[in-house]
């Protein structure tokens, strides 16, 4: 990742320590209770038996914050997520037992087209859907659709809740199981309850970390305050697993002569992206500034009449330049020398020769860098010098 205030992904940044992550991967320290054992009593949760309470009308986090005149962090959000091709065993999950399985070969692990899932985090939080996604061993995830909503949980969209729902596994994150006293959706329209606790009134399938890391949290590594920047990604990597090997039926043989299926991965770098952070960072209000080691060209060349000595010059130029490596961009349009510096600016290549005739006749060109405000007379052997030192630095 590199920092660009254009860039297209958010970064969460250390103000104390080196820690830097995409906020779909970024971590942060837990800021909840820990976790009760599931096995709790009602006397080791110490908090009042779940009552269902009515709520009419009430359906959002901020309206039940209204209604019950408290806060966010005391609600349990409940949302239920449908994933696609999820490599997760959902064997012995609830409510999975009748799952469509996506065609396998002899031995690869089993995977299921399509499952869906009740999602808990506190309610001031949100679900990162790609660590959801990772957990599940899934292609994607996205929230369930209205009609799935209502035939998962026997209620409209904004009453589902952890307490009583058997028809798909429940995945709670983290900070869920330090909740002992909580409001949550009662499967019922206009319908809440109060006082839940986790390992005495609803158990999770599986918790995990699915939070979306944000400005304020507290690091990881150090506990220092995080900040949000916007950055760009130059590279990734992709962990395939074995979904290739096993559909094309890869193997090898170990030294033992075992066979095994490889695990696959992949990495790339994104060429565009990389060449818009650089440009964002080196440019001007006339145009881009390459720095050398990524210029299409060392320098750009301008006649100011591409014809006579001046055109003879500027041959013999390219050719020198070329000699010592350096790469050369002859801008030999009939244009005018206010639209050809203009171009070069904008292009931004790193130097620009001017050669014409009123300095030419005192055995001059005019040599400047792209980033200078002023240019410079050299003779035309001083300036391939000059540019080829420079640019081999």
């Amino acid at each position: 990742m590199v920092e660009s205030d254009i860039g297209d992904n958010t970064l969460l940044l250390c103000k104390s320590c080196d820690y830097a992550a995409n906020v779909e991967k970024a971590e942060c320290k837990p800021d909840f209770i820990p976790r009760p054992s599931p096995e709790n009593t009602q006397d080791e949760i110490n908090t009042p038996p779940a009552e269902k309470i009515d709520t009419p009308e009430v359906k959002t986090i901020e309206e039940l914050c209204a209604f019950l005149k408290t806060d966010a962090k005391s609600f349990i959000k409940t949302l239920i997520y449908k994933a696609v091709n999820v490599e997760l065993d959902l064997s012995s999950a609830v409510g999975c037992k009748n799952l469509v399985k996506n065609p396998t070969a002899p031995g690869a692990p089993v995977s299921y087209s399509e499952a869906f899932f009740a999602v808990a985090i506190r309610g001031d939080l949100d679900v990162n859907e790609t660590k959801l996604a990772a957990v599940l061993k899934a292609a994607e995830v996205s929230l369930a659709a209205e009609a799935d909503v209502v035939r998962i949980t026997g209620a409209p969209v904004g009453f589902a809740g952890p307490v009583g729902l058997e028809s798909v596994p429940i995945i709670i994150d983290h900070t869920v199981t330090g909740m002992n006293d909580a409001v949550t959706g009662a499967l019922e329209k206009d319908k809440h309850y109060k006082h839940v606790a986790y390992g005495r009134d609803y158990n999770a399938w599986l918790t995990a970390d699915i939070r979306t890391v944000k400005a304020g949290d507290s690091c990881v590594h150090c506990g220092g305050e995080l900040y949000e920047k916007k950055g760009n990604e130059l590279g990734h990597i992709f962990k395939l697993g074995k979904k290739y090997t096993d559909s094309m039926g890869v193997s090898y043989l170990d030294e033992n002569g075992k066979s095994h299926v490889p695990l696959m991965g992949c990495y790339g770098i994104g060429l565009d992206r990389t060449l818009a952070s650089i440009i964002e960072e080196h440019h001007d209000e006339q145009g881009i500034i390459w720095p050398v080691s990524v210029a299409p060209y060392h320098v750009i060349i301008i006649p100011i009449k591409y014809q006579g000595s001046v055109q003879e010059t500027c041959d013999k130029l390219s050719d020198k330049l070329e000699e010592e490596g350096i790469e050369v961009l002859l801008d030999d349009r009939d244009e005018r020398a206010g639209v050809k510096f203009n171009d070069a600016d904008l292009l931004g290549i790193p130097w620009r020769i001017v050669v014409g005739d009123k300095n030419l006749a005192n055995g001059m060109v005019e040599a400047k860098r792209r980033n200078e405000k002023e240019a410079h007379l050299v003779s035309p052997s001083e300036a391939v010098t000059e540019i080829a030192a420079a640019v081999k630095m």
